[in-house]
């Protein structure tokens, strides 16, 4: 269990664990493995090093990397002087680092130099051109004006950036320095600790700001739910970039003394090695994860038995699959749950003891007794009775302060009583489990009533020949919209627009049944996975000839 005091930041957390745990295992990367007063000195380092180089508390700190130590010592070097980390998706392109960066006003971006066959220096020149002749650390960009200092992880130097092995030599003397303990004790728990960018599924991504105290809360709350305890090995197979792999695995580790086992990319085989040698106890992973691992032809050799309690999500879970889990893996703590950046990264969970069908079927319920979740009618903004589909909404120390410098999305994502408006439709039953049923922004109007896109996928997805389909609303000028299906086909399969219309008519009210369908190879994605509905629109907008309304 965490043990924390009052006025405690995520430094200094870190530092009391630390101090406890000093020989134990803090992560194992390949086969470079880190104890914990090893990690501290690294993080030392780095914080001694970013105050030289005058990088000060409530400075935007960027991190453009994938899961590797590095990601894991700037990221609690930039919490100890209370510099907000911005984290960003190793999957972008220009375009999208532009954006981050400059609506971040990072000041300082530590980045890798290729990941997988994506080399970034390209793309960070390109936005920066004047990096190639700048003095190391003394940038002036026309682009972004607030950016100083590009410090890289690499195997070679590059024109304009510093050298990361840099930045740890020149903070090696930090114990001789007065600076550390005085900006350690400058944070507050109030202060801004990151600020991720939501995926972009309906326009640009808005900065969440989030606070350490937020994340204290939210860590407490995991290690009673999960009941860590600094013998618990992590295995952490999302982005240090997004939530789950940050929350649920290297800050939850860290605040534990735990050891996390990160992945730079989710092999299934690799991770049930990791699974079974060095013997994780938790696991945070899609429902397409858990399938690949139980599929593969390793699965029979590996034991998967020290594995106390997984969290599955991020798509609809059949109740086949949690019990295959629970009865082929040996994982009898299956968790389904909720959650958002702009609630701290996670709202509900199932509890311990929930039969299959709860867990498959819900989304749990409240992780925080201490705050609100209600189902209301999205129009009328009245509670709506249990099992009945509103919009989700919540309040309380998990909502974020803001979206960064857009305060006009920050009003219309708070009613007056202080609610948080997610954009999620669910049902609450009448023990507080709720179910997610939709997004309201995919919510369409096709003569004069409701349709939403989440039930019509769900029951298109039961035609044996589908494979993946995204619905979208598109104008129509007698209906003022009309379901549109996108349709991805089974490998081997073929069909028609006319078969898979006849499908949805004979079993779903006519309105709901698409009215057009599109067959696709792939669909366009945020970074994250998420599929970009406002794009599949204006497509169909386009091809269709259609008025855009």
């Amino acid at each position: 269990m965490i043990e924390t005091q009052p006025g405690d930041t995520l430094g200094t957390i870190l530092g009391r664990v630390g101090a406890k745990y000093p020989k134990q295992e803090a992560m194992v990367c390949g086969s470079e493995r880190v104890t914990y007063d090893t990690l501290l000195d690294r993080v030392n380092s780095i914080v001694s090093a970013m105050l030289k180089m005058g990088i000060k508390k409530g400075d935007k700190v960027a991190i453009w990397m994938s899961n590797i130590p590095q990601w894991v010592y700037v990221h609690f070097a930039c919490v100890k002087i209370g510099a907000p980390v911005i984290p960003i998706n190793t999957r972008y392109k220009v375009h999208e680092l532009e954006y981050i960066l400059k609506q971040s006003d990072s000041t300082t971006l530590f980045m890798m130099d290729k990941f997988l066959k994506i080399d970034f220096t390209p793309m960070i020149y390109e936005v920066c051109p004047e990096l190639k002749t700048a003095q190391p650390g003394d940038l002036n960009s026309k682009a972004l004006p607030l950016l100083k200092r590009v410090i890289v992880v690499n195997e070679q130097s590059y024109p304009g950036m510093i050298d990361y092995k840099d930045v740890v030599e020149s903070g090696k003397d930090y114990a001789t320095s007065p600076d550390l303990d005085k900006a350690l004790k400058s944070v507050q728990p109030e202060d801004t600790y990151l600020i991720p960018f939501t995926s972009g599924t309906t326009g640009f991504p808005k900065g969440v700001v989030t606070t350490h105290d937020q994340y204290v809360r939210v860590i407490i709350g995991f290690s009673k739910r999960f009941q860590m305890t600094e013998n618990d090995r992590i295995l952490v197979v999302s982005p240090f970039y997004h939530n789950m792999g940050n929350m649920a695995g290297m800050t939850l580790g860290a605040c534990h003394g735990t050891c996390i086992l990160p992945m730079e990319s989710f092999d299934p085989g690799e991770g049930l090695r990791l699974i079974d040698e060095e013997k994780a106890s938790n696991f945070s992973g899609s429902p397409t994860m858990y399938i690949m691992m139980l599929d593969h032809a390793d699965f029979p050799k590996r034991d998967t038995t020290s594995i106390k309690s997984c969290i599955i999500g991020g798509a609809d879970v059949s109740p086949d699959l949690v019990r295959t889990i629970q009865e082929k893996m040996g994982i009898k703590d299956v968790i389904s749950a909720y959650g958002m950046t702009e609630n701290s990264g996670i709202s509900t969970c199932s509890q311990p003891g929930d039969p299959i069908d709860l867990i498959a079927n819900t989304a749990g319920k409240l992780m925080f007794d201490d705050c609100e979740l209600k189902i209301v009618d999205p129009d009328t903004g009245a509670d709506v009775p249990p099992d009945t589909q509103g919009e989700i909404r919540t309040r309380g120390w998990y909502v974020m302060k803001e979206y960064y410098k857009q305060p006009e999305e920050t009003a219309k994502a708070f009613d007056e009583n202080g609610w948080f408006h997610t954009g999620d439709l669910g049902t609450m039953d009448k023990n507080g489990y709720i179910k997610i049923t939709g997004r309201l922004k995919d919510m369409f109007i096709t003569g004069g009533v409701n349709a939403y896109p989440a039930e019509i996928e769900s029951f298109l997805m039961t035609h044996p020949k589908i494979s993946m389909v995204a619905v979208t609303g598109v104008p129509d000028r007698r209906m003022g919209e009309v379901a549109m299906a996108f349709v991805k086909l089974k490998e081997g399969q073929t069909s028609t627009e006319e078969e898979i219309i006849t499908f949805a008519r004979e079993k779903m009210a006519n309105y709901k049944a698409p009215k057009y369908v599109k067959f696709v190879d792939d669909f366009p994605m945020t970074a994250t996975g998420k599929i970009q509905k406002f794009i599949l629109k204006d497509i169909a907008v386009e091809e269709l000839g259609l008025d855009k309304q």
